[in-house]
C-alpha cells in the first residue's frame, strides 16, 4: 500500500465511523473480541502496518461475520491497492449485511469508476445521495456522479483522435511534455525529466518537414535547479517559463522572461510584482500579440486551489493579474492554460469541471461582450482516465500537440501530434514573417516592426527583429485589414498592407523586408495610403500610415521629399494627371496641417508616366496606381 495515501484513508475512516454512529453502537459489533481485534487494527493502520491491519481485521470479521466497519475498511485498503474486483466483493457484501447502510454505495461508486463501469459508478453515487443525512461528503460523490454521467456518454460517442508520437528526435526514455510552438511552427519548445529528476528546457526546429534532434536550451535558461513550463512568444523572440525557489524570487515558484538576443537567451529576469506572489505562480501562456500573459496560480482570490488568471502588458509594465472567474475556475485546479493565436479560445486543464475523472482537458471561447463562456470537455479519446495536462494548438487551429501515455511511447510521457476535430478548433490565424536588411549593403538590420488594425488605427504588435538575422514575424487574424511598418533610424521607413477584410482564413505570408538608406533619390511607395476611385479625399484608414509620414519627417528635419502621385494607364491622360496631383497635394496639405514645414515638402501628379509594372495585366496596373516618395535633398 503507498504511503501517500495514509491520511486519505484515514480520513475515509473517519467519516466510514461517523456514519456507523447514526446506525449501530460503538464500532458496529456487540462482540468485544471482535471490537478489541478491530481496535488493534486501528493501531496498525496508523503505523503502516498493513499485513497486520488485514489479519486483525479478518480476524474480527470471523468472530462477527456481520461486522460492517471491518468489512468496509478492508474494501478501501483493496481499492487503494487496486485490488477492485475485490473491494467491489467486499462493499456487495456489506450491501447484504445492511441495504441501507450509505457509505457502502459512495465507496463501491468509487471503484466502479476506476473499473470505468460508468452507468454503475453513476447508480451507486446517486444511491449514496438519495440519503439526505450524509452530508458530510456531498460535494465529493456529486462530483463523482457527474463525471460518471459525463464518462458513460461520452464513450457512446467518441471524437475523432489520432496521435502519432513525434519520435525519437523528441521522446526519450525520460519524461517530455509542456510543448511551445512558434506561431509558424518550425519551432518547438518542451521539458524534459532528466536524472536525477531535473526538469529542463529542449529545442527543436524543423527542416525538410521533420523535428532535429532536440536539443538543450543551456544557460542561461537552464540551470541544475529545475526550469518548469515554458511559452514562447508568437515569433519565438521571447521566452516566459516558470522556476522555483530561486535567489530573489517573489515565491515558492514564479514567472521569469529572456529575450533572443542574436542566437542567444538573454539573463532571465523575474518578472516580479504583481504577476509574482509570495504564492505559486506558473505554466504560463502568452496571447499572439504579446500583450496579455495567462498563467495559474493559488494566490488567495481564487476559487479553488489553483486558479487562471491573466494580466496585460500597457505602458509598460503589468497589470494587476485578474481571475478569470467562476465560469472558468472551479473548487477544485485549473492549470495549463494555452490561448490560441485568434485570441478568443482558451484551453486549460482541470479537475473540478464534470469529465473522465482526474484531470481533463477542457476549452472555452470569448464571447462577444468579452465574457468567457463555459468551458467544453474536449471528449473522449482525447480525455481518458488518465490525467490529460496540456495541449498546444498551431496557427491553423487543426495540429494539436499533447504529452501523453501511449502504446508506442519511448518511456513514461512523450509528446504526440494529432488533429483537432473541428468543433473544438479555433478560428485559423496566419502570419506574416520576413527578414529585414539594408537595400544597399544586404546586411541583416534590427527594426521596430509595427502591425496596425486599419479599421481600429489601433496598433496591434509592436516589436523588433532580431538584431543578427533580420527576422521577425507577426501573427494575422482574418476579417481585417492592415498595416505593417518596419522603421530604423537612418533608413525610410518600409510599408505594407494586408487587405484579409473578406478573408476568414488567412494563408502564411513571407516577406523580404529592405531598407532605404536615407539618401537623395531614395523613394519608397506608401502603401496604406487609400482614395475612392477617381477621388482625391483620403480615406480614414490611411491616417496610421500618414501618421508615421509625419513622425518620419518630424524626426529628420533636414530631408526633404517629393510627394507623388501615379495612376495607371486606364482613361484619359490629362484627367489622371490631375487626379494623380490633387492626391499627391491632399496628402501634402495633411502634412503640413500637423506641424511639418512647407518647405520640407512638395508634390506632383505622374499620372502613368512612370509605371512600376506592366498595365496589360490587372495586377500590374494595381501596383502602379501608387502614392510614393521621393528624397529631394
Amino acid at each position: 500500500m503507498k504511503k501517500t495515501t495514509l491520511l486519505t484513508l484515514l480520513f475515509t475512516f473517519i467519516f466510514i465511523f461517523c456514519s456507523y454512529a447514526q446506525e449501530l453502537p460503538f464500532s458496529g459489533t456487540k462482540n468485544k473480541k471482535a471490537d478489541f481485534n478491530f481496535g488493534e487494527a486501528l493501531k496498525s493502520f496508523q503505523l503502516e502496518d498493513y499485513p497486520k491491519t488485514q489479519n486483525l481485521l479478518e480476524k474480527a470479521i470471523h468472530l462477527d461475520p456481520n461486522f460492517i466497519e471491518a468489512y468496509m475498511l478492508i474494501a478501501e485498503m483493496k481499492s487503494n491497492d487496486g485490488k477492485y474486483d475485490e473491494a467491489i466483493q467486499l462493499y456487495n457484501k456489506v450491501i447484504v449485511i445492511n441495504p441501507e447502510f450509505p457509505r457502502s454505495y459512495y465507496g463501491k461508486s468509487k471503484v466502479e469508476f476506476k473499473q470505468k463501469k460508468y452507468n454503475e459508478a453513476f447508480n451507486d453515487a446517486e444511491k449514496f445521495l438519495s440519503y439526505p443525512d450524509y452530508y458530510q461528503q456531498k460535494g465529493i460523490i456529486t462530483g463523482l456522479k457527474n463525471n460518471a454521467d459525463f464518462a458513460r456518454k461520452a464513450v457512446l460517442s467518441p471524437f475523432p483522435f489520432n496521435p502519432v508520437n513525434l519520435g525519437p528526435s523528441i521522446n526519450t526514455a525520460d519524461d517530455e511534455y509542456f510543448p511551445g510552438l512558434t506561431a509558424d511552427e518550425q519551432t518547438l519548445i518542451f521539458t524534459r525529466l532528466v536524472y536525477p529528476k531535473n526538469e529542463e528546457f529542449y529545442v527543436s526546429r524543423k527542416n525538410n518537414n521533420a523535428w532535429t534532434t532536440a536539443e538543450n536550451i543551456g544557460p542561461p535558461i537552464n540551470t541544475p535547479r529545475n526550469e518548469g513550463t515554458v511559452s514562447l512568444s508568437a515569433d519565438g523572440q521571447y521566452i516566459f517559463y516558470t522556476a522555483c525557489n530561486r535567489e530573489g524570487g517573489a515565491g515558492s515558484c514564479d514567472l521569469y522572461l529572456s529575450k533572443l538576443e542574436g542566437y542567444s537567451w538573454s539573463e532571465p529576469k523575474n518578472m516580479g510584482l504583481p504577476v509574482n506572489t509570495r504564492s505559486w505562480e506558473s505554466q504560463p501562456s502568452l496571447s499572439f500579440d504579446g500583450r496579455t500573459l495567462y498563467f495559474s496560480s493559488n494566490r488567495p482570490g481564487g476559487y479553488g486551489n489553483s486558479d487562471i488568471w491573466y494580466s496585460t502588458f500597457k505602458n509598460s509594465k503589468w497589470s494587476p493579474p485578474v481571475n478569470m472567474g467562476p465560469d472558468i475556475n472551479t473548487t477544485g485546479d485549473e492549470q495549463s492554460p494555452f490561448i490560441a493565436k485568434d485570441d478568443n479560445t482558451l484551453y486549460f486543464n482541470s479537475s473540478g469541471h464534470p469529465g473522465m475523472g482526474g484531470i481533463d482537458l477542457f476549452v472555452s471561447r470569448k464571447a462577444s461582450d468579452g465574457r468567457w463562456m463555459t468551458p467544453k470537455n474536449l471528449g473522449y479519446p482525447i480525455n481518458t482516465d488518465k490525467d490529460e495536462t496540456c495541449l498546444v494548438i498551431s496557427s491553423n487551429g487543426k495540429d494539436a500537440f499533447m504529452a501523453k501515455e501511449g502504446a508506442d511511447t519511448h518511456g513514461g510521457l512523450d509528446i504526440y501530434s494529432f488533429e483537432l476535430y473541428e468543433a473544438v478548433r479555433p478560428q485559423k490565424t496566419g502570419y506574416a514573417k520576413g527578414v529585414v536588411f539594408d537595400a544597399v549593403t544586404r546586411k541583416k538590420l534590427s527594426a521596430k516592426v509595427e502591425l496596425i488594425d486599419l479599421g481600429k488605427g489601433k496598433t496591434i504588435i509592436e516589436s523588433y527583429s532580431n538584431k543578427l538575422s533580420g527576422e521577425f514575424l507577426v501573427c494575422l487574424q482574418g476579417q481585417k485589414n492592415y498595416a505593417l511598418n518596419v522603421s530604423k533610424e537612418g533608413y525610410l521607413f518600409y510599408s505594407e498592407n494586408f487587405s484579409l477584410r473578406d478573408q476568414s482564413a488567412v494563408d502564411p505570408l513571407v516577406l523580404s523586408v529592405p531598407l532605404q538608406p536615407i539618401s537623395k533619390d531614395a523613394k519608397m511607395v506608401l502603401k496604406n495610403i487609400f482614395f475612392d476611385s477617381d477621388k482625391f479625399d483620403i480615406k480614414t484608414e490611411s491616417k496610421a500610415e500618414l501618421d508615421k509620414l509625419v513622425q518620419f519627417l518630424t524626426l529628420n528635419p533636414k530631408v526633404k521629399i517629393e510627394i507623388g502621385g501615379h495612376t495607371d494607364n486606364t482613361g484619359d491622360r490629362v484627367k489622371n494627371t490631375t487626379l494623380s496631383n490633387n492626391r499627391a497635394k491632399a496628402i501634402t496639405t495633411f502634412l503640413t496641417t500637423n506641424g511639418i514645414l512647407t518647405t520640407q515638402v512638395t508634390f506632383k501628379g505622374y499620372a502613368d508616366i512612370q509605371p512600376v509594372a506592366d498595365n496589360k495585366t490587372a495586377e500590374g496596373r494595381a501596383q502602379n496606381r501608387r502614392t510614393e516618395i521621393k528624397i529631394i535633398q
